[in-house]
């Protein structure tokens, strides 16, 4: 098994933003199965210089989930960031009415 990529998006951040609203995607390519496992997460953390980077739980983000296609491994990256951004629109409409999510600034 081999890491074929890994994607993280910071979609922004709630409250008085104190906490940053991420996603992930990890994905595996198994050779010998010719076959993609794209592990996809996500999770709010803390911004406040005390406590910087602390997972927080919250119980309105969707829970780690795993998707798995056969394909070839010239494909595994496209199929990854397909998956990704669903993954993404996913999380953000997960965000219950009253959080508003402020881009991050760069």
């Amino acid at each position: 098994m081999e890491s074929a990529i890994s994607v993280s998006e910071i979609l922004g951040t709630i409250g008085d933003d104190d906490l940053e609203i991420c996603a992930t995607a990890d994905t595996r390519y198994d050779r010998s199965e010719q076959k993609a496992i794209v592990t996809l997460d996500a999770f709010a953390r803390r911004l406040s210089t005390d406590r910087h980077g602390e997972h927080v739980a919250q119980p309105w983000l969707p829970g780690r989930e795993e998707v798995v296609e056969h394909l070839a491994r010239e494909d595994a990256g496209a199929f990854t960031k397909d998956v990704f951004q669903c993954w993404v629109n996913r999380v953000r409409a997960s965000l219950p009415g009253e959080f508003r999510l402020h881009k991050p600034s760069l």
